[in-house]
């Protein structure tokens, strides 16, 4: 009876530190076809940093605060739907899909993930991680 008690208790435990699984709606979540949240923060960065806001790039790196992210963050829903903010990141956001990049929605939903997660953004959602961003 101790033996089966000690059992049952070390199963509680261990179901108790295994990380529950989510259903997300995005393409950012977990199972298949879908961008682990950590490889989409990483590839969301990289994309910024080498191609909005860089050394030649439209935004320079040192412009970039919580509320210039608010603002490409803005425009990066707008174009993603088609629309537009009027203000001068949508521009900047336009860069991130050049001609030839197949995958530009992708790129626009990992670079705003990267945005909203690092500088803490509570933005409305239309379009891009429609359930992923809490």
């Amino acid at each position: 009876m101790i033996r089966f008690v000690g059992t049952l208790a070390l199963v509680a435990v261990l179901f108790g530190f295994t990380p529950g699984t989510l259903s997300l709606s995005g393409s950012i979540g977990t199972g298949p076809g879908q961008i682990s949240p950590r490889k989409a923060y990483a590839q969301g960065k990289s994309l910024t940093f080498k191609v909005l806001a860089c050394r030649g790039c439209p935004l320079e790196k040192s412009e970039l605060d919580r509320e210039r992210a608010i603002s490409l963050a803005a425009s990066l829903e707008a174009v993603y739907a088609e629309e537009t903010t009027g203000t001068q990141d949508d521009e900047v956001v336009r860069n991130l899909c050049g001609p030839d990049t197949e995958d530009c929605g992708i790129r626009m939903e990992v670079v705003h993930y990267f945005l909203t997660r690092r500088y803490k953004l509570q933005v409305p959602i239309r379009g891009i991680q429609q359930e992923v961003i809490e």
